[in-house]
């Protein structure tokens, strides 16, 4: 058992609310969906769970004291989505000279369904003001 302070959320449709810090021995005993970190992938991960079963408990457990404190951190790269039409790291030459794009396409078909999850998150009204989340940032690789 982590002896850290762990939170509890509650995901809904219109926001994700954590409640005060509690220990992992008072935590519901029912759990349909345990979130394992506090960052953006539980935190997205519980949005499209609650949009399919509403019914369904969630709790999220962070081990440190607040969340998105890690790879979800702004200055840690975090809040980036990547098409990876321009990104060199995914398109590495192959020895015979030719040009694998395999992971870039894999990553720009990820990024894609991203955008049509968050195109039905601002239909359904869960997010507002889509330029306040998702902007083009031109960049060199």
């Amino acid at each position: 058992m982590i002896k850290s302070k762990k939170l509890l959320t509650s995901l809904s449709l219109s926001t994700l609310l954590i409640s005060s810090a509690i220990h992992a021995e008072t935590a519901p005993e029912k759990t349909d969906v345990l979130l394992i970190g506090g960052g953006i992938m539980s935190a997205s991960l519980g949005t499209m769970l609650e949009d399919v079963q509403p019914d369904w408990k969630q709790i999220m457990v962070e081990k440190l004291d607040g969340v998105a404190l890690e790879s979800s951190n702004g200055w840690n790269n975090a809040g980036t989505g990547h098409s990876a039409n321009m990104e060199l790291n995914y398109t590495p030459e192959r020895a015979d000279g030719t040009i694998d794009v395999s992971k870039a396409l894999e990553i720009n078909e990820a990024f894609m369904i991203s955008r049509q999850f968050w195109t039905s998150q601002v239909k359904n009204g869960v997010l507002n003001n889509p330029r306040s989340f998702i902007n083009s940032t031109p960049h060199m690789s």
